[in-house]
């Protein structure tokens, strides 16, 4: 509900759902951030499209002279919607139609940010993900003084990126080597490291953050930011034909490729965004390339499969290594290891068996490869590098499946007890999330495929190979 001091306010029967705002004696508009039925402020599509129409209507009040964002909870905002973003890759949806659906949000931002009035957010918590992205739409930010609140865009470690400005707006205000830094780690940083670095404009005591902000609103108060001025120029400078950002952008690609060995997309679309956006003419073009990233990104199953296995299932059922979980890694391990020492006898180096292992992602290589001789046998077959790596994955999750038919094994349980307690790559978000991406029909073809090439034990069981005819999932989609 709207709470309006100012009668004069043009549209004071206005109803939000998600903030309510009020306009003080000395006309600031207050605008409290408060998602309803959550014990965090989360970011929905309804307060996507509530900020932006709050910023429309404080925008044309001409009784209006500034504005300042709060929280009404104990936190400021905790990040997006996870569960929204799950659902979105089970909706199928074009490019186009994913493109428009990451937009509001950014639009919302950059309307706040170009209103024509000063605005200043008072962030009483910690600022996550979208939230952060908020504040830096901001014209001033001031945080509570208090080691405990956390800022940061932690997207990568979801499989995603900021997509409401947040690879646009943090390089311009702390140049682009920080910036790569913090969004590429997924960095958190407390109130104090913030404002050494110039993400935020001060620090104060959380009874007196609201005075604070509002009276930077009346005595000081910018609307616009350096980034929308003339002559703004990025903080170390952004042209990848500069000798410092050009080494930069290459030394970024070499450490993703090794860390994440081309299983992650986010990453690269980060670095993507950051130098691309860094040198085009306005922010604007930077936000749209963001948003084509970002979009991508929620179409594609990596991030789907981290948030799901690793994020959802990880709070909605507290994981404990029982006796089950324990004999699921022990057979994984078992069978991983077996089809290594396969390759091996089909004639492969254990160098090509240890590289399609880490290029797949595992953290250990098949045991029993170090004492194998590369001069053991010459390599008598033709082999594919993805198959090798598919072998090694879909043995493992082949082993999950066949208990999962026969209902002695829950999906979550074995997607966490893998990704936990054995080290199957997360990208795929488990041993079953594996099979589910693929779909169950696809995967048992695969696997038959695979014990015609390569032996036996990769043949379905006739009870998975039923279920794979019924088209069955083995997690519940949703559309």
């Amino acid at each position: 509900m709207t709470d309006v001091l100012n009668s004069a306010s043009p549209v004071s029967n206005t109803e939000f759902e998600t903030l309510h705002y009020r306009v003080t004696d000395r006309s600031v508009a207050i605008v409290t951030i408060d998602v309803p039925g959550r014990n965090v402020n989360v970011l929905t599509p309804e307060l996507h499209r509530e900020l932006g129409d709050v910023v429309t209507v404080l925008a044309a009040d001409e009784s209006v002279i500034g504005i300042v964002l709060c929280s009404g909870k104990k936190g400021f905002i905790a990040g997006g919607d996870l569960m929204r973003i799950v659902r979105y890759y089970e909706m199928n949806r074009s490019p186009a139609e994913a493109y428009e659906q990451s937009r509001p949000f950014s639009r919302a931002l950059r309307r706040l940010e170009t209103c024509g009035k000063p605005v200043a957010v008072a962030i009483n918590g910690s600022a996550l993900g979208g939230g952060l992205e908020m504040a830096l739409a901001c014209h001033y930010r001031v945080v509570a003084d208090d080691e405990e609140i956390k800022l940061g865009l932690p997207e990568i470690t979801l499989g995603l990126i900021p997509g409401a400005g947040g690879t646009q707006r943090l390089p311009r205000l702390i140049g682009l080597e920080k910036a790569v830094s913090m969004i590429l780690d997924g960095t958190m940083i407390s109130p104090d490291e913030a404002l050494k670095l110039g993400m935020i404009d001060s620090v104060s005591d959380s009874g007196g953050l609201l005075n604070v902000a509002e009276n930077w609103v009346l005595d000081q108060g910018m609307s616009s930011q350096p980034w929308d001025r003339k002559g703004f120029r990025i903080p170390g400078g952004s042209k990848l034909n500069d000798m410092n950002i050009g080494r930069l952008f290459q030394i970024q690609t070499a450490k993703i490729g090794a860390q994440y060995r081309h299983n992650y997309p986010a990453p690269l679309a980060a670095l993507r965004c950051l130098f691309n956006g860094s040198t085009v003419n306005s922010i604007d073009q930077g936000l749209r390339i963001e948003s084509r990233e970002f979009s991508a990104l929620t179409r594609g199953a990596v991030a789907r499969n981290i948030i799901r296995s690793l994020f959802i299932n990880k709070r909605a059922r507290k994981f404990r290594k029982d006796a089950a979980d324990k004999s699921l890694v022990d057979a994984c391990k078992r069978v991983y290891d077996e089809e290594g020492q396969r390759m091996l006898a089909q004639g492969l180096p254990p160098s090509l068996i240890r590289n399609a292992a880490w290029a797949s992602g595992m953290d250990d290589a098949p045991a029993g490869l170090a004492e194998a001789q590369n001069s053991l046998k010459p390599m008598n077959i033709d082999f594919d590098f993805e198959t090798l790596q598919q072998r090694l994955l879909a043995i493992q999750s082949l082993a999950a499946a066949e208990l999962w038919a026969t209902e002695e094994l829950d999906p979550v349980v074995a997607d966490l007890s893998t990704l936990l307690g054995w080290g199957y790559p997360s990208y795929t978000g488990g041993v079953l999330s594996y099979v589910d991406t693929m779909g169950l029909a696809s995967f048992v073809a695969m696997c038959d495929r695979f014990a015609d090439e390569h032996g036996e034990h990769f043949r379905p069981s006739d009870i998975l190979s039923a279920r794979a005819d019924k088209n069955e999932s083995i997690y519940a989609h949703e559309g």
